[in-house]
């Protein structure tokens, strides 16, 4: 099997339970740390979530404080949208775009359509490797500057959103020395 036929293989490895594969019952930091390490978000095994990165995405507004030393599924299901978002965008952002995506859905729909959407993306992307006449080092070059345009226009759009909707959305201006653009 060639190496971009086993793309295929990888996003299997990288899928993340349903909503309901998460406890329903409180679990304790230690047990948080547990149950997440077992669903990977990513291929190197030096993207492990820490106690210390839960209290920072707590003191940061990304995830609702612990219910005294307990964290509900509600906080499993945050953390693994997080453990994903922060790959790529910063965890301002991405505890804005969750409240913003998250608007009138219950915690189950908010994951449900997140774990869709990593998965239909996972499949279109294999797919376009499959069919790529390229070579490994320009299909990986090609990847790389496709997920930086992707997040750029992702900060943008970010930056042009407002999480209520009665509210303008925020007008912040792009960086750079044309005057028409920070209007």
């Amino acid at each position: 099997m060639g190496k971009v036929e086993k793309l295929r293989e990888l996003a299997e490895q990288l899928k993340f339970p349903d909503y309901n594969g998460f406890p329903d019952i409180e679990l304790y930091m230690d047990q948080v740390l547990d149950f997440l390490s077992r669903s990977k978000t990513s291929l190197r095994d030096d993207d492990r979530l820490s106690s210390a990165m839960v209290n920072n995405y707590i003191k940061a507004d990304v995830l609702p404080r612990a219910r005294g030393k307990k964290y509900s599924r509600e906080h499993l299901v945050y953390l693994s949208v997080i453990l994903r978002l922060k790959q790529v965008l910063s965890v301002k952002d991405t505890g804005y775009l969750i409240k913003a995506d998250k608007q009138n859905k219950s915690d189950e729909e908010f994951y449900e359509n997140f774990r869709a959407l990593v998965e239909t993306c996972a499949k279109e992307l294999s797919e376009k490797a499959l069919a790529s006449e390229e070579s490994l080092p320009e299909i990986a070059m090609r990847l790389a500057v496709e997920s930086y345009m992707c997040k750029i226009a992702s900060e943008y759009i970010i930056d042009n959103i407002s999480i209520y909707p009665e509210a303008e959305p925020q007008k912040k201006p792009l960086k750079s020395g044309n005057p028409e653009n920070q209007k």
